[in-house]
């Protein structure tokens, strides 16, 4: 009888967890809402955010032109082109799945068409139409003073009330 000489048992080798690389809209809002950033910057980051989703989902109507669900649901994937550009847990999404600023109110998103959109924040307030509100025109100027209260943007709001 022989004696059989057992084969060294391959190593298993442990494999660092799989790491899971940020979704692009992750990357360009890392900041949102952080204190090291002001309340105009969390603005122009969303506003880049849009227009770098608008850049990648391509075609005539890569953002909808709709509410703030419907935008805030395209960036989460519900789009044409199926792209996820933020985690359902971003700080950007309020409970109701609304894009929101810093201080938990929805913004107002006014498309002028198809790539070029206004946000507004209600400001530190928390309530729209008013003096600390804060406008980042599709061009990049932020709307001043008389500008950000205009007659008929008070006009519209007012009715509504």
């Amino acid at each position: 009888m022989g004696y059989h000489t057992p084969s060294p048992k391959p190593k298993v080798l442990s494999q660092p967890p799989a790491q899971t690389k940020p979704l692009i809209g992750e990357s360009i809002l890392a900041h949102y809402g952080e204190a090291t950033q002001s309340p105009q910057e969390d603005i122009i980051w969303m506003a880049r955010s849009l227009e770098n989703f608008a850049v990648l989902v391509k075609g005539d109507n890569p953002l909808p032109l709709g509410a703030n669900e419907d935008l805030a649901n395209a960036l989460r994937g519900k789009n044409k082109a199926h792209l996820r550009f933020l985690p359902d847990h971003h700080p950007a999404f309020n409970e109701k799945g609304q894009l929101v600023d810093r201080w938990g109110t929805p913004f107002f998103f006014h498309a002028n068409d198809h790539t070029r959109i206004d946000i507004r924040s209600a400001g530190p307030d928390k309530i729209m139409w008013t003096a600390d509100d804060l406008h980042r025109c599709y061009d990049g100027h932020f709307l001043k003073g008389a500008e950000l209260l205009a007659p008929s943007l008070f006009d519209v709001t007012s009715k509504q009330r």
